[in-house]
């Protein structure tokens, strides 16, 4: 597994909406963000990168959001969030987005073997969207005490 510890600043702007996890999985409380954040999206034409980033936030909290083309002003309901890591694992992973729950332990596992502290916050950042599962990239930044 390849990673990266980075040790300069990362600030990334997004617009969407948080929510908390209550003992619901990752994945259904993401999507019912996600399509509340594109139907608002949608419904007031903002243009964006057409990137989805899913934060983790502390006390169980999540954030699903989008960044916003150049010259774009959020509109309706959105809600900013400034992510700033300071120092970060970045690892790309390249399949199916169903492989992700079984690589967060690993990388988590490989941060305390080089006696690094994982964080909050902690990202994954989807790419463009493939047809072939094999081919989708999900980028993981875990922040580092």
């Amino acid at each position: 597994m390849q990673i990266e510890i980075i040790d300069a600043p990362l600030r990334i702007s997004l617009v969407g909406y948080h929510g908390p996890l209550n003992g619901e999985s990752v994945p259904v409380v993401g999507k019912r963000l996600m399509d509340k954040l594109w139907r608002e999206v949608k419904s007031s034409g903002l243009k964006t990168k057409g990137i989805n980033h899913w934060v983790y936030l502390p006390d169980s909290m999540m954030f699903t959001g989008i960044e916003l083309a150049e010259g774009t002003s959020a509109a309706g309901t959105l809600e900013p969030l400034e992510v700033l890591l300071k120092r970060y694992l970045r690892h790309v992973h390249t399949g199916p987005y169903s492989d992700l729950p079984q690589i967060w332990p690993q990388l988590v596992d490989e941060l305390k073997q080089q006696a690094e502290v994982p964080a909050k916050p902690s990202l994954e950042i989807y790419g463009h969207w493939n047809e072939d599962p094999s081919k989708c990239e999900t980028t993981i930044l875990i922040a580092l005490n």
